[in-house]
């Protein structure tokens, strides 16, 4: 008989590696949570007094966090989990990078990912939910105006999202055509009733794929990713790798000792062009604030109290493998001991910002050859705060410097991915003849007409209708 780990183990473990729920108990998002709560914690403590006398029957989250089956298949995948964890594999990334509205926005899409008009040498392919690979401008327009029609239906006046994009790597050194293999099987198992389209990039140090999906499937039904969904996709992602011989693991931060920044894109990008973008600063005046009434962030008892429970859950499955007959389980277990040793120490993301930004300062400081005290954290994120201020105060008042964002709504496009899709619709347009209109020729023509009217409706205040 192969050993398991306890019920009460893989549930308590199950707590580490299932994706965190975005609303909690007290805090009044969801429906029934506090009730729903109770009953699982009473159904742990009648099966521990049953002591094993009725089959185990995993809850929702031990499913979501190692899958169903029995509690031996269970306890299994739990434990190649924690060996990998242990052993801190390479973790998957699956991110939604954004939402695309209308065909000219999916194909801008599709132009930027497959690098079209980037020249023959930089140009992509781009594989298709059909089997195909598109690197023609002409048939990703078509396949663009047939997901914009599916999704409008008779509905002439819909603002939802027409596809979804997102992106799933792997760090550098991993295999691309592995990656690109992975997410391609990865796709075509999720997404079966839905068309979609990725493309391989490898012109970052780490592999990814791009991809993006039809929002509306073949019945006609529309999605929206959630948590639990992202945590899902990660797992079938990592798993496709694995099946190919590349070493992923797919875990929530909690599980390896970190606390995740929550941070948006836009605030890394600020910060790696050496700005200081508004959640630094807001972080700033929260250590201010908690330091001039002289009390603790109560982020860091919270950030305590979750530490304390998932090291509490690895020593419990510590002291289970340690006991086990098998010398790759007891492997396992001295592992897991390793690792938790090497936990980081959990620190809000307002300690965290003041210190880099602290850190910034002093290389700034070591190469001006500045001598003298070490400045205080909080003076110089605000330092940095005021100087970023007068760069931008600055840059409003020089002259002659053209506004992105009012030479688009004056409708001058800026140059870049437009013009390449004004030159390619242009092209396509001498390149057809005057004897057969076919469905693309009616695309462009709908196309052309339809600019100078969406401009004008743009700028017409009433083009939502009167106001009730």
């Amino acid at each position: 008989m192969s050993f398991s780990l306890s019920p009460g183990t893989l549930d308590s473990m199950a707590g580490v590696f299932a994706p965190s729920k975005k609303y909690r108990l007290g805090t009044g998002g969801g429906k029934g949570t506090a009730a729903k709560a109770g009953g699982t914690m009473l159904g742990l403590a009648v099966r521990s007094m049953m002591s094993g006398s009725a089959p185990y029957r995993a809850p929702l989250q031990t499913k979501t966090a190692f899958g169903g089956s029995s509690q031996s298949a269970i306890s299994r995948r739990a434990i190649s989990t924690l060996e990998r964890t242990a052993r801190r594999a390479p973790e998957v990334v699956v991110r939604i990078t954004g939402r695309q509205h209308g065909g000219g926005h999916v194909l801008a899409n599709f132009t930027y990912i497959s690098r079209l008009g980037h020249g023959a040498d930089k140009e992509l392919a781009l594989y298709t939910s059909d089997g195909d690979v598109l690197r023609d401008g002409r048939d990703m327009q078509i396949l663009a105006q047939d997901w914009h029609e599916w999704e409008m239906g008779d509905d002439a006046r819909r603002k939802g999202a027409t596809s979804l994009s997102m992106i799933l790597s792997m760090p550098t050194g991993t295999d691309p055509e592995g990656v690109k293999d992975a997410a391609l099987a990865f796709a075509r198992e999720e997404f079966a009733n839905r068309s979609w389209v990725a493309s391989l990039h490898v012109d970052r140090d780490h592999p990814h794929v791009h991809l993006t999906v039809a929002r509306r499937d073949h019945d006609g039904r529309r999605f929206h990713p959630n948590r639990d969904d992202l945590f899902r996709y990660r797992q079938r992602f990592a798993q496709k790798l694995r099946d190919r011989g590349i070493e992923a693991n797919a875990t929530p931060a909690k599980a390896r000792g970190l606390d995740p920044k929550h941070e948006p894109i836009a605030a890394r990008k600020v910060r790696e062009k050496g700005g200081i973008p508004r959640i630094d600063k807001s972080r700033a005046d929260r250590v201010e604030r908690y330091r001039e009434r002289g009390i603790a962030d109560p982020v860091e008892a919270v950030l305590a109290h979750r530490h304390a429970t998932v090291r509490d859950a690895y020593e419990r499955s510590i002291s289970e493998l340690s006991a086990s007959p098998s010398l790759v389980d007891q492997a396992v277990a001295k592992s897991l001991e390793r690792f938790i040793t090497s936990l980081p120490t959990p620190e809000p993301n307002s300690v965290r910002a003041v210190k880099d930004a602290t850190a910034s300062q002093d290389e700034i400081g070591r190469g001006a050859g500045k001598a003298g005290a070490e400045p205080d954290p909080l003076t110089a994120a605000l330092a940095r705060s005021r100087a970023m201020r007068e760069q931008l105060e600055a840059g409003r008042n020089l002259p002659n410097v053209p506004d992105p964002q009012q030479a688009e709504a004056e409708g001058e496009r800026p140059s870049g991915i437009s013009d390449r899709l004004r030159s390619l619709m242009e092209e396509s347009h001498q390149q057809s003849s005057a004897a057969s209109p076919n469905k693309a020729d009616e695309i462009l023509r709908k196309t052309q007409e339809r600019d100078p009217a969406q401009r004008d409706r743009d700028r017409s205040p009433d083009k939502d209708g009167p106001k009730r």
